[in-house]
């Protein structure tokens, strides 16, 4: 369970959040879109988990034309940011979209593990490691055999001196891009309370152990990643 309050004022200000706190925010979600139209271009049904205000769903929609969409979103502030979001969008009535989170949609019988296409972007890292571990495998678990699933995360070096080095600049293009000092320490501070890194090594034994071909790295901004892999 997530410490950040996506009802309140967290929430309202979360798109203005996120674009300052993942380094080249839209370029990761442009690839991921990419990503899904290159390898599923004949998707039936994408699923598409915490997409919170909504920002990859128009590039999706326009990369899997034919795919029916399943949007799981818990929160009910950004469930409403995502659907106005889309709204105007032609892919818009191609989009069910589910108020839970999804353990809570699995538990209900809502999903049937039928996807041609998992995609969590900035999920994960709300979540502590064993949890992670978990979330990992009820994404895979809705992945149809030969389905492609996309994950991206908060995940730090595994070296500490390659750490530091990243924590620094990170720093200094925060303060370059305006935001004070004390939301500077904020953002540095919440590592490992409110966002846990996602580690790459136990990520790729765990899809490995879960079938999944070993994941590929698509794009790396300082502690952005963006993997890719496929259920065998």
């Amino acid at each position: 369970m997530s410490q950040l309050d996506f009802e309140a004022e967290y929430g309202r200000k979360y798109r203005t959040t996120i674009q300052h706190s993942v380094p080249g925010h839209a370029t990761l979600l442009e690839i991921a879109a990419a990503a899904i139209g290159d390898t599923a271009p004949a998707a039936k049904r994408i699923l598409v988990v915490g997409p919170g205000p909504g920002d990859e769903l128009p590039q999706l929609l326009d990369a899997c034309p034919e795919a029916e969409f399943v949007v799981i979103e818990p929160s009910a502030q950004m469930l409403q940011t995502s659907i106005e979001t889309l709204k105007g969008h032609g892919g818009f009535e191609r989009c069910q979209w589910v108020p839970k989170s999804l353990e809570e949609a699995v538990r209900s019988g809502l999903l049937q593990s039928d996807f041609d296409g998992v995609i969590c972007h900035n999920v994960l890292h709300l979540m502590a490691p064993d949890q992670q571990g978990l979330m990992i495998e009820l994404l895979v678990e809705q992945s149809l055999p030969g389905g492609v699933l996309l994950i991206s995360s908060y995940s730090e070096a595994a070296e500490p001196e390659i750490c530091d080095t990243i924590f620094s600049i990170a720093a200094r293009r925060l303060l370059d891009r305006g935001l004070p000092a004390e939301m500077v320490d904020k953002f540095l501070t919440a590592r490992n309370t409110a966002v846990f890194s996602l580690d790459a090594a136990r990520l790729e034994a765990k899809l490995v152990g879960l079938n999944c071909q070993a994941p590929i790295q698509l794009y790396q901004g300082l502690f952005a990643r963006l993997w890719i892999t496929r259920r065998i």
